[in-house]
């Protein structure tokens, strides 16, 4: 892993998805990572074209053979094995060094791209192979800035999320930046040391990491973890860090249906989140059902399957997306929800990981500032 990431924190909170609803199930009700969380953490581009080619194996295979001009070793169908390919992927670092060496500046641009994304937003649990499917919407430099890489990346963290949940599983992958990076922005009690950045720029890059232990001692902060979060209550949330605008500035953050990479399709539902936009939290009316789910406890295989016109609702999004009635549906206070919900949530969900009979913790609640108060002080600081 990287140093950077905090294993145990993501351990804590990879315990709490849901992979039928794509929510985080927390004592106070449930949370997500949303498209304009994607939006203001990473700044790529959440709005374009959805990304849903999904090309044959041997399609791949033959794609790759026409980016590193080397011959694919093994049988068309078979396993990938060679200097550049092994168990379906491509070695990154290989890939760099024939990027280079063929000194044709399309492709150089094609493989540095492929790298950077395989290595940041679509990461493999080998850590230094690329998934073939990233080269599809790279053949084509035209269409490159057109695609909606946020909703990408969040379908497969999503998928990655899941398949995290499984039994057998011991790793995660993914971009698991972003992952971090949420949980600082909803849980100040997580949050390291922050230095202040232009308003737009990517917010991960605020946040003040040091190199986290692992072995011993990240087994003890798991447990401090699980502790932290069974005790929480919905006024420990900073459920708005980008201010009370986020659905109206970014619309497409209300969408409601299907997101993609490639093969990976997964379910968007605002609704279960209302609170991140501002809004009281009310029972949602039905759940996202795909046509087909296949998660035995063997995680490596894990199947979602869509009905194929799930993929035209992200074309038509005046017509799928969470419909708020902007006065009535206002939070009072930020962690609101309708007197019901909480009841009609405790009987579908298990918000609690640890015995309340073991004991809990003391919560060390610190002062939090609001979204507007944090770009007005950036501001000040950088222009006055």
């Amino acid at each position: 892993m990287m140093q950077h990431l905090d294993t145990a924190l993501i351990t804590a909170f990879v315990e709490r998805w849901q992979p039928d609803t794509n929510t985080f199930h927390m004592p106070f009700g449930e949370m997500s990572i949303l498209l304009h969380d994607v939006h203001h953490i990473l700044r790529i581009p959440v709005e374009g074209e959805l990304m849903r080619d999904d090309p044959h194996p041997d399609v791949l295979k033959l794609d790759m053979h026409d980016l590193v001009r080397v011959p694919v070793d093994g049988p068309v169908g078979g396993k990938w094995k060679s200097k550049w390919f092994l168990n379906g992927g491509i070695h990154a670092e290989g890939l760099l060094v024939r990027g280079r060496e063929m000194k044709i500046r399309d492709l150089e641009v094609q493989t540095y791209l492929f790298v950077l994304l395989g290595s940041t937003l679509f990461v493999d649990k080998s850590r230094d192979r690329l998934r073939p499917a990233i080269n599809v919407f790279l053949k084509d430099q035209r269409r490159v800035a057109g695609y909606a890489w946020g909703a990408a990346a969040l379908a497969y963290l999503y998928r990655q999320l899941g398949m995290a949940t499984q039994v057998g599983s011991k790793s995660i992958c993914g971009c698991l930046t972003l992952l971090q990076a949420w949980i600082y922005e909803y849980f100040p009690l997580f949050r390291p040391s922050q230095i202040l950045q232009a308003p737009d720029a990517p917010r991960a890059s605020s946040w003040v990491c040091h190199r986290f232990a692992g072995g011993d001692d990240a087994r003890q902060r798991l447990v401090r973890y699980r502790q932290m979060l069974d005790e929480m209550s919905g006024e420990d949330v900073s459920w708005t860090p980008y201010g009370r605008d986020a659905g109206t500035e970014l619309l497409r953050s209300l969408y409601t249906g299907v997101i993609r990479f490639a093969d990976v399709a997964e379910g968007y539902d605002p609704a279960r989140c209302r609170r991140q936009f501002g809004y009281r939290q009310t029972i949602p009316r039905t759940m996202m059902v795909p046509k087909d789910v296949y998660r035995p406890a063997s995680y490596s295989t894990y199947i979602v399957f869509w009905e194929g016109s799930m993929d035209q609702l992200w074309g038509n999004l005046p017509s799928h997306f969470l419909h708020i009635a902007i006065d009535s549906d206002l939070c009072e206070y930020p962690s609101e929800a309708d007197e019901d919900y909480m009841d009609w949530y405790r009987t579908r969900s298990h918000p609690r990981i640890i015995n309340p009979d073991s004991g809990g913790v003391s919560l060390q609640r610190p002062v939090l500032v609001d979204e507007v108060s944090y770009v007005i002080i950036v501001q000040f600081l950088m222009y006055c």
